[in-house]
């Protein structure tokens, strides 16, 4: 259990150190977007690189996903030094397929958004469908290459790469919007950059020649292992896409573009938790492959998720607390009335950390159909209601759509993952919290925004974790 834990937290630090020193400055551009870009010029720039994101999820077939999976495999073979070389090789096998699979993903994505700019069904100028093209190599590419580290278990390479990215990203953001004002051309460009970078140091660290990248042999039998390990999650990471990203294009169509410029800057705050499962999440698929146990007999899996969720949940709360002052700070005035749906999309953001983590069970033991039709039951669901609730409540149905979603997520996984491994869940009494949660947005939309009454809902959230908050403090603090 203690090797676990340590394994855990080192590469939990290491995630943190680089998200939270390169997410936070990324955060506090966000006064520079909303007041140089227009509400419109953002709408569109969120357009592109969510419809630039939906390609890379559809035409690389998620390789990416299946080569940190089958490449941990090897990594946790019995070593010996008759074996490395074998070992070495079967690895840069499976990163030389894997970068087959994103030229020819690239290529394909270029097609067919040729197709899409002489039919002139957008009317959008050609550079849009050029930055398309570039952010879906340059995302896709980085994303192979940073899930590669992670599979030889170079973790602290992939946290560096991420902070290079960012720290790229927001030079140029600096420069682009600042000083060349540039407009949403440098904004895009920025986007662009970051990940390029991060590209060219990670190809530095692996150190393979451009034969591995592109010529080595991956044998038949794994390609179509890692394909049928992958393709399920197309529609898995198609349908988090829709939770994610569709209810944007509802809200274009149904009320317009400067709405859903206003609607997407509403996912900023909740950005801020969203890092938080991210530097955990990263580290735990690690551990959940690597230290798998359908019988959970140390507790590992049920004694993190318990604390985990504590932890999530009440810096959800507090967050919702700050919404509006940091709305305040964060926001120009043409965006100041995004606060309204930041804290639905909290909860949101909350439910989807939790159904990550539950995720990290069917990946360890290559089910990865559960994690895709329990995705496609949720984004069903989300387009549904979208579709029902826009048109009464505008963008508010978009983000109360979103919540249900995951929720509906959330409680599938929950149930299905018990045929899988057994691990301990006090439902009863997170279902009281995830309630105070919902009370509390209640009270921060009325008049006065009731802080009195959001104030009393972390209370009794921190009072009903205290026992593993205290708990887990106390383990940092003794270094356990």
């Amino acid at each position: 259990m203690k090797d676990k834990l340590k394994y855990l937290g080192k590469n939990t630090l290491l995630f943190a150190l680089s998200s939270f020193s390169t997410k936070i400055l990324l955060f506090l551009l966000v006064p520079l977007y909303t007041s140089v870009l227009t509400t419109a010029e953002y709408g569109t720039a969120d357009l592109i690189t969510t419809t630039a994101s939906l390609l890379i999820y559809v035409l690389t077939l998620n390789i990416a996903d299946a080569v940190t999976r089958y490449t941990l495999d090897i990594q946790y073979q019995v070593e010996d030094k008759n074996r490395h070389l074998e070992k070495k090789f079967k690895q840069e096998s499976i990163l030389s397929y894997g970068n087959r699979v994103i030229l020819i993903s690239t290529l394909i994505c270029s097609l067919i958004l040729g197709i899409v700019y002489w039919s002139n069904q957008l009317s959008w100028p050609v550079y849009y469908y050029f930055f398309i093209v570039a952010y879906f190599f340059a995302t896709a590419f980085y994303q192979l290459l940073s899930n590669y580290l992670r599979g030889i278990d170079k973790v602290s390479a992939v946290a560096i790469s991420s902070v290079l990215s960012s720290l790229i990203a927001i030079i140029c953001n600096i420069l682009f919007l600042v000083v060349f004002r540039l407009g949403i051309v440098g904004y895009l460009l920025a986007m662009i950059l970051g990940p390029i970078g991060a590209s060219v140091y990670s190809i530095c660290i692996i150190g393979a020649s451009v034969k591995v990248y592109l010529f080595n042999t991956c044998s038949k039998s794994l390609q179509k292992e890692m394909l049928q390990y992958c393709i399920p999650l197309i529609f898995n990471n198609v349908a988090l896409w829709i939770n994610a990203s569709l209810d944007r294009y509802f809200v274009t169509g149904m009320c317009g573009i400067r709405q859903n410029g206003i609607y997407s800057v509403a996912m900023k705050i909740p950005t801020i938790l969203a890092v938080f499962y991210s530097v955990f999440g990263q580290a735990w698929n690690l551990s959940a492959i690597k230290d798998f146990d359908s019988e959970d007999k140390d507790g590992f899996f049920g004694k993190t998720y318990t604390i985990y969720n504590a932890t999530m949940v009440v810096l959800c709360s507090l967050l919702i607390l700050l919404n509006i002052p940091l709305a305040n700070f964060l926001y120009s005035k043409d965006f100041f009335l995004a606060w309204n749906y930041s804290s639905i999309l909290l909860i949101s953001t909350l439910f989807n950390a939790l159904t990550m983590f539950i995720g990290s069970v069917f990946s360890a033991v290559k089910r990865t159909k559960v994690i895709a039709w329990t995705t496609v039951i949720s984004a069903i669901i989300n387009t549904l209601l979208n579709i029902g609730l826009i048109p009464f409540i505008g963008a508010l149905g978009a983000a109360i759509s979103t919540v249900v979603s995951y929720v509906v997520m959330w409680g599938v996984r929950l149930v299905y993952s018990r045929k899988y491994i057994t691990f301990k869940v006090n439902l009863f009494r997170d279902i009281i919290a995830y309630f105070l949660l919902c009370f509390q947005v209640v009270f921060e939309h009325t008049e006065n925004h009731l802080y009195l009454g959001q104030i009393l809902c972390v209370l009794l959230i921190v009072l009903i974790y205290r026992n593993y908050l205290s708990g887990a403090i106390q383990k940092i603090y003794n270094r356990e």
